[in-house]
């Protein structure tokens, strides 16, 4: 018999490899130190330079190769086995579709047997946060189900974008200090070709006033509650944290306008949808897209109810109660926050509109009369009437486990009832939830708008037809649509959720180092509009205004071409495309593991992230 030709790379990242030829004389023995197990390891060894690579896996199917017969049935001419250190398969695995009655058993044996799960396969994946990820679900209690999504990348102790699912036990620390940290879409009445080319610098010139306290302490309490009566909950953190209300925030939070660049039409533009037609993008649309959290807030709850040696608790303690009830409030004050960003904003970009007069910031602020708490909650209706989607991607969310439904592409509800289920909590750190609940701060009202979210409310989670992955300044913002079906067991493999953005590729601090280096004496170029198209790596590949005739259909290569508002020069370094991880492979990988579909996507044409001296 011929020698069998296989390819070896590492599980961790795939464009290392190296081919490898079987002889006919290796078996299949795990003993034997002539098998096909042991040339494999030796390979990986010298040739990939893993020293002590442990665990061997078809890359096709995420198939471990722990018995002679998985050697036997799967070493074949051309297959691609991915060997790594011990962490687990990277990537989606691709498993038998069982009937709906074993899904519930073979969940359990997913979860109970081996608990963490990473999604990425083009998107690389830091070895760092594979251990994060493995030793969380290994020694914090409770822990049944966890996900690294494509875009996981290491954090200070835990991994970002990261999903855990415990039962009986509540972690702050999984979700971090920014509780409430998510995106917004809305709907801006601009034309796209009111921000094309050179009109968008002179947009990004006309946002002004966006930085420093908006109005005073009554006007941010109104625009934080539902009414006037003080018996109602209110979203105010107190008058230290409110009067952050209304403003970006540091790292890699920002606002962005972007123009709808193609639409795909499908299932998810069906009149029943229960965001629709607030929910529907056409090519075209000019959109703001807002990035920002809890403005310290969340931090100061997580300092109370956790420190370095308690880091978890248990669902029925006391102290449970009250850290869910600190976190649901921050979550609604960094929605609020969101909306008010927005309101600022749309001061700005459609100005003369008496809608968002109160979004002008008076010179001094705190001497201002508070204007009239109706007037404020109707400035709010305004601009959430205007809001697309809202979603949290910091917080821990109560629900049934494990999701089932319908064999349908369609969102589904999350609370099918089932025997089997039982209440669980989703950490998510990183991770856009596919459904969010009504806020729970108040009782149901006209102004409630069902594209927003309280994660630990106890009522139906509203399926969301539409999610942002957004890449970093420069880069296309994915349009997608999440999917339930059978492929995902109705999304407990992706643990209801989604990855949050491009995750980032290197560690801020080697992001300044190496992208400050590159452009040295032309930091203007990652700030400039007209510098159009940039190969993966951030050069500059052609370009002048409008230079558009040498991209794709369908954006992949699109780079540059935003106009960026950065006054901060160290996060122009730490925020550069070349500090993220490429937003076409995240999503590639969450359409491969049957989580979502990808249905259109947006490109920035003004991006904002802070305004010295305007405080």
């Amino acid at each position: 018999m011929p020698s069998t030709r296989i390819t070896l790379a590492l599980n961790s990242n795939r464009s290392q490899k190296c081919p490898l030829l079987i002889p006919s004389s290796a078996s299949y023995s795990l003993s034997d130190p002539s098998s096909c197990r042991s040339l494999v390891i030796k390979a990986a060894q010298s040739k990939l330079r893993l020293k002590k690579a442990s665990r061997v896996f078809v890359a096709s199917s995420g198939q471990e190769l722990l018995e002679e017969s998985h050697w036997k049935k799967y070493m074949e001419d051309d297959v691609v086995l991915l060997v790594s250190l011990g962490e687990d398969f990277v990537g989606a695995r691709k498993e038998e579709l069982l009937p709906d009655s074993d899904i519930t058993k073979d969940l359990e044996s997913l979860t109970l047997g081996n608990p963490v799960y990473i999604m990425g396969n083009k998107a690389y994946i830091d070895p760092l946060s594979i251990t994060q990820m493995e030793t969380t679900a290994r020694t914090l209690p409770g822990i049944i189900h966890a996900v690294g999504q494509p875009d996981l990348h290491p954090g200070t102790k835990f991994p970002i974008g990261a999903v855990f699912v415990s039962q009986g036990w509540i972690h702050p620390p999984l979700i971090g200090g920014d509780i409430g940290c998510g995106m917004a879409w809305y709907k801006t009445k601009l034309s796209a070709s009111q921000v094309e080319g050179d009109k968008g610098r002179k947009v990004a010139e006309k946002l002004r006033g966006l930085e420093g306290v908006w109005r005073t302490q009554p006007d941010r309490e109104a625009w934080l509650s539902e009414t006037d009566d003080p018996q109602r909950k209110t979203a105010s953190a107190g008058a230290e944290w409110d009067a952050a209300l209304g403003t970006i925030g540091a790292g890699n939070h920002f606002a962005e306008i972007q123009v709808v660049e193609e639409v795909l039409p499908g299932a998810w533009q069906t009149s029943s949808d229960p965001l629709a037609p607030q929910g529907m993008l056409h090519a075209h649309d000019v959109l703001l897209l807002v990035h920002s959290g809890s403005r310290g807030y969340g931090g100061a709850i997580l300092k109370r109810h956790s420190t370095d040696h308690h880091t978890s608790m248990r669902a029925s303690d006391p102290a449970a109660h009250a850290y869910l009830a600190e976190h649901d409030r921050a979550c609604a004050w960094a929605a609020r926050n969101r909306d008010l960003i927005a309101l600022r904003f749309l001061a700005c970009l459609e100005p003369g509109d008496d809608a968002w007069a109160l979004g002008l910031n008076d010179n001094d602020p705190q001497a201002a009369a508070p204007s009239s708490a109706v007037d404020v909650r109707a400035a709010r209706r305004a601009v959430q009437a205007r809001r697309v989607v809202d979603i949290c991607h910091n917080s821990v969310e109560r629900t049934s486990w494990p999701p089932v439904g319908p064999d349908s592409p369609s969102p589904l509800p999350l609370t099918d009832p089932a025997p089997a289920t039982r209440d669980v909590y989703i950490h998510r750190k990183g991770a856009a939830p596919i459904a969010a609940t009504p806020p729970s701060l108040t009782s149901p009202s006209s102004e409630s708008n069902p594209s927003s979210s309280s994660p630990t409310a106890t009522s139906t989670p509203t399926p969301l037809p539409l999610l942002p992955l957004p890449g970093s300044r420069g880069t296309p913002t994915l349009i997608l649509h999440p999917l339930r079906t059978r492929t995902n067991a109705f999304g407990a493999t992706n643990a209801l959720s989604l990855a949050h953005g491009a995750g980032r590729a290197l560690s801020r601090a080697k992001a300044l180092a190496v992208v400050a280096k590159k452009y040295d004496g032309r930091a203007e170029d990652l700030l400039r509009g007209d510098f159009v198209r940039m190969d993966a790596g951030g050069n500059k590949v052609g370009g002048g205004k409008g230079e558009r005739e040498d991209w794709d259909g369908g954006g992949r290569h699109v780079r540059g071409g935003t106009w960026v508002v950065c006054e901060d020069r160290a996060l122009v370094w730490e925020e550069a495309p070349e500090a993220y991880k490429d937003v076409w492979d995240v999503g590639d990988d969450l359409v491969g593991a049957g989580a979502a579909e990808r249905v259109g996507w947006c490109w920035g044409r003004v991006s904002y992230k802070v305004r010295r001296g305007e405080s």
